[in-house]
Order: C-alpha cells, then structure tokens, then sequence
C-alpha cells in the first residue's frame, strides 16, 4: 500500500517531467567520455533546491539511472566506456559493432539495463533494511578479504592468462600509490611534481587507457577503411523472449553481484560489471566466446552495473551511507530539503521514501524508452567515417579530462595513460584489470592497514573472521581455477 502511495504522489505531470528530464541528462553526460552521473548531479544538484522534496530527489534519482546507463552507447558504438561502469560491456559490445551488429548489441544492453535495474528497485523497495543490516556488519576484515577477492577475480579478464592479467593489476595498483597516503597524509612517488600531490585523478586515467589508446590504434592501422560497419536493422530490442528466458542463467547472478557490490560503500559499479563478466564467463560452457561478441558477456556487464543503483540506494537510504561519488550528490539532496537519510526517515518520512522508490522505477523504464527511441540516432554515428569521427570524439576526451578537476595537467595524465594502454593492448595484456587495480587498491590498501592497526600486526584475527574467510577461501579457489583453466588452455 505505501508503494502504491508513492506511485500515486510522483503521478502528475511536474514530477514525471523532472523525472524524464533527469533520465534524458544522464544519458547525455553518461555516453560522453569523461563525463559522468556524478558529473550531471554536481551541476544539476543547486537547481533542486526550490523544488518540492519529492520532485528534487526524484529528479536526481533519474540522473543517476540514466547517467550509469548512457555510458552503453559510446562503450557499444566506439570501444569506448562512457563511464567506469560500462567497462565490461565494451568488451562484446564493440566486436558486435565491428561485425555490423551494433543495433542489435544496444537493444541487448539497454533491455538488460532495465532488467538488471528494475531488479534493484524492487530488492530495494521490499529487503533494503534487511540487506543494509547485514552490510553494516562489514568491518575492515570484511572489506579487505573482499577487495582482494575482487582484485584476484578480474585479473582472470585476460583470456586465460591469468599472468599477464596479475601483472596488468599490479601496474594499476602501483599508479594509485601516486600522492598522499591517506592514513598517515605522507606523499609518496611524485618525484617533486606539486600536480601529483593528489595521485592521478579516475577520469584521465580511464579516458586515456580505453578512449586515448583505441584512437591511436586507429591512427596506427593503415589497412583499415575510413568507413564504419554497415548496422543491420533489428527488430524490438533484437532478442526474443525465449532468448531472454534462456539468459537468466546470467542475469540473476549477475543482479545479485550488482546488488552486493553497490551495497558495500567504495567499491559500487566501477568493480561490479566487471565481478559480474569474469563470473558468467568462468561459469559458461564456451568461455572462448567471451570478448569476440558474445550476448552472455554484455548482458552480464549491464545488469550488474544496472543492479548496483539499488545496492548504492539501500545503504544510502536505510543507514545514511553514500556508496559512492553520484550516491553522496544525492545525500546532499536529501540535506538541502533539511532530510537525514537513515532508519529513522521511514518513520518520519515514509512517505517520501516511497515516492523515491516509485521514482526510481519509473526512471528506468524511461530510461528504456528514451534510449529504444535513440536506437536510429545512435546508429547512425556508424555511418560517419572514421576520419571525421575520431578528432570529434579526441576533443570530448580532452574537455572531459580537463572537467575532473579544472586542470591542464590532467590532460597530460590521460595522453600518458593512452600510451600506456596502447603499449599493453599491442602485447595482450587486458586494460580492465590494470583500471580495476588502480580503482580498488586505495580501498584494499586502506582496510588492510586498518586491520593490521585493530589487530596490532596479527593476521589470525583478520582470517578469524567468518565473512573474512569465507572470501579469502573464494580467493584461493579462483586463483586455483583460473591456472587449471590456462593450463589446460596451453595444452589444447
């Protein structure tokens, strides 16, 4: 009865305006490399300030669905993630655009997107409270052997080299060294540059490593044609119902990976696209499909990072914790209409969360409406040749490196980054895993010293823990598996 409620007072014309409106936005700033939902909820959050509680919240609710969806089309349509979220889908996205079946890749991914969100919402709406209890349990133990588990999972991202995918990690955790520590306030490896004091910044570092390193490849590759693949038409969303149905065996596990990693704060859908892929692929029967333009690998990457929205809202709403960047914008929300997130507000303000709720699903279904209608617009940025194309798109790279932080020296950062990734990509060694390393290190390195600092150096306290070891036992057995799988790799 209250979610009905809430449909009834998001139902009217100024709300589902501010709604479509939110979802339209994000999309925009989502498929720009560089650009973000963080980035539209940063501009867009001082204009919510005179409306109604419900409005304003709702809005940028809708802001961040189609924020983290838009980073689809250009991960899909160039290779290039529009946000970090979208990492994974560019891995299958893109060989189908190659092939000339872009069209139907997008109508795969933004239908999942929907499914894997709507998912969200509804884990939200009806477990939030019980879900974000047993979050609030996670100490530093739990979060280090999590980390770690995550770290070691996507480091198998490298067809079967789990070597060159170790390595690929470990130079991206090496780069997050860069700047302050954050427990002591020490600067380390900036060699005298004042710029590095505060470490490379996430946003050239990933345009560099996928947009960057793919236009110089481009650049580089004589023998191919100026012109983009030719897009086949597809009907609906270019799955059938019965391939849906066959598709659960991905989507509901990787919903759930979604939904745990966007519960737990810090780590949200910048590693949950990628857990999920990794996990789809070493479960599939043919694993060697993945990355070459398999279904199984998209819907995987977008229900994940779809799902997460509701995992980052639960412990946002039911314990006043921001998951991350885009999640703390939406705090602020809250805080400028005088509102504190938190287990007392459904007491208070129950009403209102209810509203948010219905919100939240109404937005994704806007978000799969808005992006099937685009579907022939989005396509026809194929048909611009490649010369024309690529200075358009180097120049978004450029003015979303320089808008993370204002500075010139940012951009410095992503052309370095790009020739970096363009060094690993020319020798096989996956860029997921060295952007993954360089997202979750500074949480890894942070919860493992708190831990040590709780314990006093003692590590039987930290595997003492039953959630702790329980991953770190996962660890182990993924690190097993995945040289028993290359092994056997080398001797077919």
């Amino acid at each position: 009865m209250d979610l009905i409620k809430g449909f009834i007072d998001i139902m009217n014309f100024s709300t589902m305006f501010l709604i479509a409106g939110g979802v339209f936005v994000g999309i925009i700033f989502g498929a720009i490399p560089g650009l973000s939902a963080f980035t539209a909820l940063a501009l867009f959050l001082p204009i919510t300030f005179g409306m109604e509680p419900i409005n304003g919240i709702s809005f940028l609710v809708a802001v961040y669905v189609g924020g983290l969806s838009g980073g689809l089309i250009s991960a899909i349509l160039l290779g290039i993630p529009g946000t970090p979220s979208s990492i994974a889908t560019c891995f299958d996205g893109y060989p189908m655009t190659k092939r000339g079946e872009g069209g139907k890749a997008l109508g795969i991914a933004i239908l999942f997107s929907f499914l894997g969100g709507m998912f969200g919402a509804i884990v939200l709406t009806f477990l939030g409270p019980i879900i974000a209890g047993f979050a609030l349990r996670f100490g530093p133990y739990e979060y280090f052997a999590v980390i770690l588990f995550a770290l070691t999972t996507v480091s198998g991202l490298s067809s079967g080299n789990i070597t060159k995918g170790l390595i690929s990690c470990l130079m991206g955790i090496c780069f997050s060294f860069v700047g302050i520590d954050s427990l002591s306030s020490y600067t380390r490896y900036t060699f005298g540059i004042q710029n590095l004091s505060a470490g490379f910044n996430l946003i050239p570092v990933l345009i560099g490593v996928f947009a960057v390193s793919q236009i110089i490849e481009e650049s580089a590759n004589k023998t191919r044609g100026l012109e983009q693949p030719e897009v086949t038409k597809v009907k609906g969303f270019g799955i059938s119902f019965k391939e849906v149905i066959a598709q659960m065996k991905n989507f509901i596990p990787a919903s759930i990976i979604g939904l745990v990693i966007g519960i737990l704060p810090g780590i949200g859908g910048n590693a949950s696209n990628l857990m999920a892929y990794t996990y789809c692929k070493k479960r599939s029967k043919t694993p060697e499909k993945f990355g070459t333009g398999f279904i199984d690998g998209l819907i995987a990457s977008e229900t994940a990072n779809n799902a997460t929205i509701g995992g980052a809202l639960i412990i946002l709403l039911t314990l006043g914790i921001p998951g991350d960047n885009a999640t703390s914008m939406i705090l602020a929300g809250f805080q400028i209409h005088g509102l504190t997130p938190g287990p007392l507000l459904f007491e208070t303000n129950g009403e209102l969360l209810y509203a948010v709720f219905a919100a939240f699903m109404i937005a994704n279904l806007c978000m799969l409406i808005l992006e099937k209608l685009g579907l022939p617009v989005f396509t026809k940025i194929l048909k611009v040749p490649t010369a024309f194309l690529l200075p358009v798109v180097i120049a978004f790279c450029y003015v979303g490196a320089f808008s993370a932080n204002n500075r010139v020296f940012d951009i410095v950062v992503m052309v370095f980054f790009g020739v970096v990734g363009f060094v690993l990509k020319k020798f096989s060694f996956p860029l997921a895993s060295l952007v993954v390393g360089f997202i979750l290190s500074p949480l890894l390195e942070e919860n493992m010293r708190r831990s040590l600092m709780r314990t006093e150096g003692s590590i039987f306290p930290i595997i003492s823990s039953p959630i702790a070891a329980l991953f770190f036992i996962a660890t182990i057995i993924m690190v097993v598996l995945s040289i028993k799988s290359e092994m056997k790799n080398k001797e077919r």
